[in-house]
């Protein structure tokens, strides 16, 4: 398997969620459009991933809905994109 190949399997989740910089996103593009075994295991994920989406979607019970508006409407939402140690690392 070439490097380009397991680079792009790799990384097909991240193109997929549209997570990519443009730069890297056209680096998978053009990769995809020139090699057809890595352009069928994307098209595979690509699909599984929308199956996933829409037959796997579970309704919120009505109760934990509200009990998350009312700690929200109480305490305010929660931002810790700025805290360095949210999640719990140390690191």
């Amino acid at each position: 398997m070439k490097r380009d190949c397991s680079e792009a399997q790799a990384e097909v989740y991240e193109y997929l969620d549209g997570e990519m910089g443009f730069l890297k996103r056209w680096r998978m593009k053009r990769h995809l459009r020139d090699c057809p075994p890595c352009t069928d295991g994307f098209s595979f994920e690509s699909k599984l991933q929308q199956k996933i989406r829409q037959d796997c979607v579970d309704d919120v019970p009505e109760e934990l809905l509200a009990r998350v508006k009312t700690f929200i409407r109480q305490n305010g939402p929660t931002d810790t994109s700025a805290d360095p140690n949210a999640g719990g690392s140390d690191v």
